[in-house]
């Protein structure tokens, strides 16, 4: 009996291979139809459609040019960057305990005539009711899953602004990994959306309390609000005396074999637009933009999270800061000198969240190390750590 390998790449090789041809094929003459959409973008009629446009999809709004570029300004001589990342151990059904682990990494790096650097990490075990499930009293929700991705955002964030805040002598940037918007909310009951909501906004304001800027950094992100505005800068129902209905339009296609005219273009990000179409050079960041994510009617105005692209060197990148962050307009180069200075320390990626991220993570022997605890601990209570079959044949092959 021999090895099998887990997939027969001999079977997909020519499929995959006319899969790559086609999308290459059918992508280059939609690039062509993006040019010369950016040749003949007005922004004045842009402003219009979007005023009563009818859309799903997430717009960018901006007070200026949508296509505005900022170099990157002078690096502070003296700063410091203070960022946090969190990992977890999710809830096991195959142990008798009900429990998470937060794991929150932190790095503190300064720079200046005193360079100092801090390296850390903060674990939680929760355990408690109260930690273990959002409740108002008639119901109660897991923390699990989506839930407990707000929570660690919630935990990320405390820890940022404390750590952040124990000395503002010197010009302090938090980065975090990640959005600073709230997705996970969505769709979730009012009483878990508080729940979540009331920690993070009082964290968020502690930020602009203290006057320390907040940023939070996405690699290679996949949002196209900015894109998506080309897609309505392009629609023809105004041609036809129409406003912009995708809804309408795309029942269409179904109805009448219709094209929007916005499939002629590229199915592609932001950052592909900054990067390729735009050209945004390493060390330029976009215009800020406002996000129309209905999570943010959430936040207090001064506290809404707006966003901006920055060439990192190596990739475009997405950087969410509060609004108030952005409306100071040395605030806002201080947060874009800090962020393309600690990019450049790390090959495209901010220096401080790379050494946060490594305090965070949590490894498969640390794990495995923490199920041992626990099954030691049950025996000295005469209880068995009990696994399902399936959990078992994981852990070895009989044949």
């Amino acid at each position: 009996m021999t090895d099998a390998m887990p997939i027969d790449f001999t079977a997909i090789t020519a499929p995959l291979r006319a899969v790559v041809e086609t999308n290459v094929g059918a992508t280059r003459p939609r690039w062509n139809v993006l040019h010369q959409a950016l040749a003949v973008f007005d922004e004045a009629e842009v402003l219009q459609r979007l005023a009563s446009a009818r859309t799903s999809w997430l717009l960018a709004r901006t007070h200026a040019g949508y296509f505005d570029r900022f170099p990157s300004p002078a690096v502070p001589r003296s700063y410091r960057v203070v960022a946090t990342d969190g990992s977890v151990i999710h809830p096991d059904r195959h142990t008798p305990l009900r429990y998470y682990v937060l794991n929150v990494g932190y790095a503190i790096l300064q720079y200046g005539a005193i360079c100092e650097a801090l390296l850390d990490v903060e674990t939680q075990l929760c355990a408690n009711d109260e930690e273990l499930y959002v409740t108002d009293r008639s119901r109660r929700v897991p923390v699990a899953g989506a839930v407990l991705g707000i929570r660690r955002a919630v935990a990320e964030l405390e820890a940022a602004v404390r750590l952040a805040s124990n000395d503002i002598s010197l010009g302090t940037l938090a980065v975090l990994d990640g959005t600073l918007i709230l997705w996970g909310l969505e769709g979730l009951p009012d009483f878990v959306v508080s729940w979540g909501l009331k920690p993070f906004l009082a964290a968020l304001a502690a930020f602009r309390e203290k006057r320390v800027p907040v940023a939070g950094f996405i690699s290679f992100p996949g949002s196209s609000d900015v894109y998506n505005v080309l897609r309505v800068a392009v629609c023809d129902y105004p041609l036809h005396g129409l406003p912009v209905n995708c809804d309408h339009c795309r029942a269409r296609i179904v109805t009448e074999g219709h094209r929007p005219a916005c499939d002629q273009l590229p199915d592609i990000p932001d950052r592909e637009l900054f990067e390729k179409a735009l050209a945004l050079q390493p060390g330029e960041r976009s215009q800020v933009f406002q996000s129309s994510s209905r999570v943010l009617d959430h936040y207090p105005p001064e506290d809404r999270i707006v966003f901006f692209y920055l060439h990192t060197g190596t990739e475009v990148a997405r950087v969410e800061v509060p609004a108030w962050v952005a409306a100071d307009q040395e605030m806002l180069d201080f947060v874009h000198g800090v962020l393309v200075d600690q990019c450049n320390r790390a090959r495209g990626y901010p220096l401080a969240l790379q050494e946060a991220h490594e305090q965070a993570v949590i490894h498969a022997e640390e794990r495995e190390t923490l199920l041992m605890m626990i099954e030691q601990l049950l025996a000295e209570h005469g209880m068995l750590l009990r696994e399902s079959a399936k959990q078992r044949s994981k852990r070895g092959r009989y044949a």
